[in-house]
């Protein structure tokens, strides 16, 4: 077997057992009353560095190599991109319509409530030693914790949306639309 398809061997292994992870965690999740999509996140934390590292590192660096992670996450990026596609293609623009104030309040007070808290911690931390590096200043790490913390997981609601059949519902696009609207001023911020 030559380089190039043993690397792309070892690429379908460790996709294998991603999804067959994020699998038994999504069914274990669905047992418990949760969506699925969180035992997807708890997989993840299982087998990186948090749990599978930090326990047997050697296995961990053998099943994920620092050479396997550019296209790892190249793959990522296209199931995010085409899940975000699907989730545009059910998107009710006339529900929108209907709903824009509620979509922008909501968007509103999901947005600056976190703002404001982050705001708070930052100044508070701030304070201590350890938090920001020594050239920052107050108002910035202010802005950027206050962004930070005003940032929504965006794909995981969408996955929650569609897993709760709220797709094509009142609620579910103006829950999309709050959760759009906030992380694009977020990341602005940022």
């Amino acid at each position: 077997m030559n380089q190039a398809t043993a690397h792309a061997a070892h690429i379908f292994l460790q996709l294998t057992l991603i999804i067959a992870a994020c699998r038994i965690c999504g069914l274990a999740m669905r047992r418990i009353g949760q969506p699925p999509v969180i035992g997807e996140m708890v997989a993840g934390v299982l087998l990186g560095p948090s749990l599978l590292g930090a326990i047997a590192p050697d296995l961990a660096a053998s099943i994920f190599s620092e050479s396997d992670k550019p296209a790892l996450f190249a793959i990522a990026q296209i199931g995010l991109t085409l899940y975000m596609f699907s989730v545009g293609l059910e998107f009710r623009t006339d529900l929108l319509k209907t709903n824009f104030r509620t979509a922008v309040s909501v968007s509103a007070a999901g947005i600056v409530t976190p703002f404001i808290l982050g705001t708070a911690v930052a100044l508070w931390l701030f304070e201590k030693e350890g938090f920001f590096t020594p050239n920052m200043t107050p108002a910035f790490a202010a802005l950027f914790l206050g962004a930070a913390m005003s940032i929504t997981a965006f794909p995981m609601l969408a996955r929650m949306i569609v897993e709760h059949r709220l797709t094509g519902t009142a609620a579910g696009t103006i829950a999309l639309t709050a959760g759009s609207l906030d992380d694009a001023a977020a990341w602005i911020l940022l």
